[in-house]
């Protein structure tokens, strides 16, 4: 009799055996990782952002890393760290003062009267629209003042209040980027060699990552911030009260890729039109559509298409998806997954799609 072949060998049952414990092992890590997650991602992106300045610093240290990688997250501390607390809390007490100021003027009836002589200003064909006849504009735009307001000041007083959490954060985040300064490369280079793919589709996708990085950190977190810090400076100019706060949320609305900023001086220059006259007013709208707007509509697809090379439809979903599903990382998140889909589409098609027939190879 022939022996019976077992229906488990020996190298199979050792390959399922490995890989459910690598994939428990890995499991429990993410819950090890997760109340860190934030701080490692920040720290993952502040490298990226600061790693052409560590390159040079690194070269001025003779490639002692230790040294480079301090320098680095030491000027991470003093020009990206301590910057951005300060103006998240007078970002905070701003946004607690609109929230008081816009109650005042509730009570009061100054802004209803602000309104009215908005209403004043349109022609009889605008104000018989449907949308003036039965929505009560007055009370949505009161309400959405007073909640933006409200809920940015929670939110970011939440975050600045729980000083134990920030700072061990912090702390995380530091120590993080210090570690990716010095060690980045050789991490990277090792996730990429655990990959089962071939060298030339490790260096594609490996290119087409550090392309989406870079493009959606500099094509969008680097104009958001600039067209939020020219609002807060054209609102402080020009005398629109609580710069700080406007300008820090045309940042966060800069991302979006609908509206953006001008969903902020817009407004902004309408108020300044019906409060200060005119000409204040023009002036504002003319600075938010020249210095702020203007240049997004170039600079982003711009930057974003040439390193990332995502058409615009997809890039605006991946966006907006990015933004409902991870919040502030989603813009970042979302381009990266469509890059990865379409890296793997692209080795779907090298590998499967476009192998060479076996008549014409015989021929």
């Amino acid at each position: 009799m022939k022996p019976t072949t077992p229906l488990i060998t020996r190298p199979y049952f050792f390959a399922v055996v490995f890989f459910a414990l690598f994939l428990f092992l890995l499991y429990q890590l993410m819950h090890l990782i997760a109340p860190f997650l934030s701080a490692l991602l920040w720290a993952a992106i502040l490298t990226l952002a600061l790693y052409p300045i560590h390159k040079r610093i690194l070269r001025m240290v003779k490639d002692r890393k230790d040294l480079a990688a301090a320098c680095t997250t030491l000027l991470a501390v003093l020009l990206v760290i301590v910057p951005a607390i300060f103006l998240l809390s007078i970002c905070v007490s701003q946004a607690i003062a609109l929230y008081d100021w816009t109650s005042g003027e509730i009570q009061s009836g100054r802004l209803m009267e602000l309104w009215d002589n908005l209403l004043s200003t349109l022609s009889q064909k605008i104000k018989q629209h449907p949308a003036f006849i039965t929505i009560d504009i007055r009370d949505v735009i009161v309400k959405s003042v007073g909640d933006v307001s409200s809920i940015l000041a929670s939110q970011i007083g939440a975050f600045l209040k729980n000083t134990l959490i920030l700072a061990v954060n912090l702390l995380v985040m530091l120590i993080s980027l210090f570690f990716l300064l010095k060690n980045g490369e050789s991490y990277y280079q090792a996730f990429l060699d655990m990959l089962p793919f071939a060298s030339e589709h490790k260096h594609s996708i490996s290119k087409k990552i550090h392309g989406t990085f870079t493009a959606v950190l500099y094509g969008v977190f680097l104009i958001a911030v600039m067209q939020g810090v020219l609002t807060g400076i054209g609102f402080a100019l020009f005398g629109v009260p609580y710069a700080v706060f406007w300008g820090f949320l045309a940042i966060v609305l800069a991302i979006l890729p609908v509206g953006g900023t001008a969903l902020v001086w817009i407004p902004g220059a309408i108020y300044l039109f019906l409060v200060n006259g005119p000409l204040p007013g023009i002036l504002l709208g003319l600075w938010g559509f020249i210095l702020v707007s203007l240049p997004d509509n170039f600079l982003k697809p711009l930057i974003i298409g040439k390193k990332a090379n995502i058409p615009t439809f997809f890039l605006f979903i991946s966006i907006l998806g990015g933004l409902y599903v991870y919040g502030i990382l989603g813009v970042l998140f979302g381009p990266l997954i469509i890059t990865l889909i379409t890296a793997f589409v692209e080795i779907y098609k090298t590998e499967y799609l476009h192998q060479p027939d076996t008549e014409e190879t015989e021929k």
